[in-house]
């Protein structure tokens, strides 16, 4: 009887300290919620400021390197200084310094979108409903297009390959470009061996292994080939090879690809048809990109 009087007694105090307790753990849930939410919100402005600053410095990159390529067309890369570049772009030197360690990574940064472009040049290609072989000779033809009408784009990207220049330039920088250039080659090895299984005739004995290795003499052997021919066409020593005339330019250039082709086994009788129609999706293709769309230089 005395345990339950005192029981009754404490009862009431008892209670208010729980309702005490309540309120406390309530307020301090209440505010953990705020600090929470207050950090979140700190964290997600932190990093849209970090994406604002990040895409800034993209777009500005992009101009740096848009400006570059111009020059590079109208200058060369001997002739070209950074203070060039930092004056036609209007950013200060240690703006371009803080993008571009040097000029020969900055070449390499504008290579690496000039093969970029070549590589949406392949993709488009790659969408048409058109034989694997089709798209290997609307590809070089292309390449040729390019080397006909913008000689100094394809100098840049020669250049790119110097291990005089790509030594120079950061490692960051010279990685992505090779790493671009081997996707490159392997969308294009998927053609060449998508075209030794559909249009290439007397490889059908061939192991899978001895079809790989052919598919990739032959892609070697093909953009040897466009390189060699578009070297010629350029050259002042080989002009009366392949005169100033477009036709006759283009003409040098079906031959000596499609005899390239037939050596292979491509036993197509209408070949100037199929050249004629390729050079036509090229020419469409080509508009899909920045740098290489215009027929002529883009600068004189």
């Amino acid at each position: 009887m005395h345990k339950i009087e005192n029981l009754a007694t404490t009862s009431p105090i008892t209670t208010q300290a729980g309702y005490h307790a309540f309120l406390y753990l309530a307020l301090a849930l209440v505010l953990y919620s705020i600090r929470v939410r207050t950090l979140f919100d700190i964290v997600q402005w932190e990093e849209e400021i970090l994406t604002q600053r990040r895409e800034k410095r993209e777009q500005r990159e992009s101009e740096i390197i848009e400006k570059s390529i111009q020059l590079l067309s109208q200058q060369g890369f001997l002739s070209l200084r950074m203070s060039d570049i930092a004056k036609a772009a209007q950013y200060s030197m240690g703006t371009i310094y803080s993008h571009f360690e040097s000029k020969e990574d900055l070449l390499i940064a504008c290579a690496h979108t000039l093969v970029l472009e070549h590589q949406l040049l392949i993709q488009t290609i790659q969408q048409r409903p058109i034989p694997a072989i089709e798209q290997i000779i609307a590809t070089a033809q292309c390449n040729w297009l390019i080397s006909m009408h913008h000689p100094d784009l394809i100098e840049i990207d020669n250049l790119s390959l110097m291990p005089s220049v790509w030594r120079r330039a950061t490692r960051q920088r010279a990685d992505q470009l090779n790493q671009l250039h081997v996707a490159l080659a392997s969308t294009f090895l998927a053609i060449v061996e998508q075209a030794i299984a559909d249009n290439l005739h007397g490889y059908q004995h061939l192991e899978a292994a001895e079809k790989s290795q052919l598919a990739h003499t032959l892609t070697h052997g093909m953009w040897g080939l466009c390189v060699g021919l578009a070297s010629t066409a350029q050259s002042g020593y080989a002009s009366n090879l392949c005169p100033k005339n477009s036709d006759e330019n283009h003409a040098h250039f079906t031959t000596n690809y499609a005899n390239f082709l037939k050596g292979y086994g491509w036993q197509e009788p209408n070949i100037d048809t199929v050249f004629a129609r390729c050079n036509t999706i090229a020419i469409e293709c080509m508009k899909s990109t920045t740098w290489f769309s215009a027929s002529e230089p883009a600068i004189q």
